[in-house]
């Protein structure tokens, strides 16, 4: 299966989904980046597969700040 893009885009309304307290700028709330050209997609448990339910639009200053950014998977 691929990732629809397009799909996770509109749930995100263009905006970043993040709400991680890894991301200090934005402790305690979403992330307020809009999605620009190199927003990235992540996946919430890697061992699932690419359903729009477990996946996040992220700008790329969130994603890098994921537990498992650039990690090989296991």
């Amino acid at each position: 299966m691929t990732i629809d893009r397009i799909a996770l885009v509109r749930r995100s309304g263009g905006r970043c989904e993040c709400t991680s307290l890894r991301c200090t700028p934005h402790l305690f709330m979403r992330c307020p980046n809009l999605l620009g050209n190199d927003w990235q997609v992540h996946h919430i448990d890697r061992s699932k597969g690419d359903e729009l339910s477990n996946l996040l639009a992220l700008c790329r200053i969130c994603h890098e700040n994921t537990a498992t950014y650039g990690k090989p998977l296991s």
